[in-house]
């Protein structure tokens, strides 16, 4: 099952979950059905990235890289089937945009919040001193001329209406061909231009990154500064709801890279991995790190551990409600979450350390049969048997709280199956990075570049883009209406269309090409003749006279008497009298 599962790798033959369906949700979540196909909505499992036999083998999903849980003390405190009830403080923290924007705020206010405006002469000053080395270094290159902060920032609304519009090459949007052409984009810059700036498109400046294998080198050197603004700005510029989940996206990338990862379970198989922290709610991606492989060749101990812990320092002691799945998920991580007053739940393995052999070992066989031990009276771990074996654990869930699920039966009808409460709560909200994915992949700017980190810039775009769309679509002073005065969703679509307008701006680098058609010829085609039916005469109609002469212009087909022949076509034509 992609993205996301809810039972272990060794349980895989045995066990019969398959999921839940719309009806298993509380009322607040939104319609799966509507918002996702099948495949998008099914949370990953253990085996997502790796085969089953490597995981039973000990490999963690790092292209079979060996993860080492680390020890930690004091962590054997016993279980115990006898349950109470678990207090959980209330979430109390402001939720949405920081910064309210005012109903005169467009699109590209709202992209900007999260894309810093400087970033453009950043961008530009980059790109030139990239050319100019590559100039000093291949020789003079006739085509290029050096570019500026406005022709960055209309570049890049070009790529996004690439994205919007998407043809099978580059050179089809600049066919001389109208009829094959998609879009109108050549009426604003040439090829050759815009050809030239996706060669020389440079963002960092790498000369000051040691060569690799030396101390401090960064394999993000390309792109570094721009990524830690873009996190800096998705963690400061929106206050998360309670939920939040944690999961890991893709970058798609299929050329040779050392921290490419293969994860053969993925829509996206092959690609930069990324750790992303999302808001179920509503997709917005909070804060993310790009996965740059081992160090020195080294297995980072307690890796899950510790990207929780990254993504989810910034909101320690709001009592947020963290999800992850079961790559992630240790008694021990939860309980430092717990003491930093974040409250966490997730599918878990069985051969993680100091679960209760109860839970781990239970041979389930009948729909709706649960074993559930509490530790210390504040976290819980489940078994919970559907059609396969489901393993939980939660601190955020009461355990003598039941709920039920709706199953239907061979002949067609439906029971309620009882289900314990943190099943469902991992179900509706552990789908926060999904949902942001979703919504990247609609219209995604990113197109096929030579450079590796290409595809990382152009997805720093795309979330800026998502969060931005995100921010606007819940202003309060930018409600949209129908004609009728019902409250209308905004669309992604046009949210892009308009941003893409304002980014090129006034922009404007097309070649002014001389007409064709000569004065002379032009001034050769107006001759006085007798056009043999009487007319008003249209110089003298303008000056309030009527006259109506049988001679005029054969080449504009008015009557026009001898005398207004020359002001008439001196005043329609004064190129012709220059």
């Amino acid at each position: 099952m992609e993205n996301g599962g809810f039972f272990d790798s060794e349980n895989e033959s045995t066990s019969d979950f398959d999921g839940f369906t719309n009806d298993d949700l509380p009322d607040e979540t939104f319609d799966l059905d509507e918002r996702y196909n099948s495949s998008d909505v099914d949370l990953s499992s253990d085996s997502d990235d790796l085969p089953l036999s490597r995981l039973r083998n000990g490999h963690n999903r790092e292209n079979g890289n060996e993860e080492i849980e680390p020890e930690t003390p004091n962590r054997t405190t016993s279980w115990s089937p006898v349950l109470t009830d678990i207090q959980v403080d209330a979430f109390v923290q402001p939720v949405g945009a920081v910064n309210i924007l005012g109903n005169d705020a467009k699109e590209i206010d709202f992209f900007e919040q999260i894309f810093p405006d400087e970033s453009y002469v950043k961008i530009a000053q980059e790109t030139n001193r990239y050319a100019q080395s590559r100039i000093e270094q291949n020789g003079d290159d006739p085509k290029w001329f050096a570019t500026n902060a406005d022709e960055i920032r209309a570049f890049i609304g070009f790529n996004i209406l690439m994205g919007i519009v998407i043809a099978p090459t580059q050179d089809m949007y600049f066919s001389m061909d109208a009829f094959f052409r998609p879009t109108g984009m050549s009426d604003r810059i040439t090829r050759d231009r815009f050809d030239k700036l996706c060669q020389y498109f440079h963002v960092c400046d790498i000369s000051t990154n040691p060569d690799r294998g030396q101390p401090g080198h960064d394999k993000l050197a390309h792109v570094r500064p721009f990524l830690e603004a873009i996190r800096v700005q998705c963690r400061t510029q929106y206050s998360p709801h309670c939920e939040t989940s944690i999961d890991e996206a893709m970058v798609a990338y299929t050329g040779r890279l050392s921290i490419k990862q293969y994860l053969p379970m993925k829509p996206t198989k092959r690609g930069i991995k990324i750790w992303a922290r999302a808001d179920p709610h509503n997709g917005f991606l909070n804060d993310f790190q790009v996965y740059t492989g081992k160090v020195n060749n080294v297995v980072e101990t307690g890796l899950g551990e510790r990207v929780v812990k990254d993504l989810t320092r910034d909101i320690w002691g709001k009592n947020h409600r963290v999800y992850c799945d079961n790559y992630f998920t240790s008694v021990p991580l939860f309980q430092e979450l717990l003491d930093n007053k974040t409250y966490a739940c997730g599918t878990v393995r069985t051969n993680r350390k100091y679960l209760p052999a109860s839970v781990t070992q239970a041979k389930l066989k009948h729909q709706g049969e649960m074993v559930i031990e509490q530790k210390e009276g504040s976290m819980i771990a489940v078994a919970w048997h559907d059609k396969r074996t489901v393993n939980i654990l939660s601190t955020l869930s009461n355990p003598l709280e039941r709920t039920t699920v709706k199953r239907k039966k061979k002949d067609g009808t439906q029971v309620d199956v009882p289900c314990p409460q943190a099943v469902k709560s991992y179900t509706a909200y552990m789908n926060g990075v999904d949902r942001a994915d979703q919504l990247r992949s609609s219209y995604s700017v990113s197109r096929r570049a030579a450079k590796w980190w290409k595809y990382l810039f152009w997805f720093l775009i795309d979330i800026s883009i998502i969060n931005a769309f995100i921010m606007m679509k819940e202003s309060a002073n930018h409600i949209m209406t129908s004609k009728t005065g019902r409250k209308k969703e905004r669309c992604q679509l046009e949210f892009r269309q308009n941003l893409t307008k304002q980014l090129v701006g006034t922009y404007w680098h097309k070649r002014k090409r001389e007409s064709i058609q000569k004065k002379a010829t032009d001034g050769l085609l107006h001759w006085p003749v007798v056009l043999g039916k009487k007319r008003t005469c249209k110089q003298c109609t303008l000056q309030g006279v009527r006259r109506e002469p049988t001679s005029g212009c054969e080449q504009c087909n008015v009557n026009l008497c001898v005398g207004c022949f020359k002001p008439y076509h001196k005043a329609k034509f004064p190129a012709l009298f220059q």
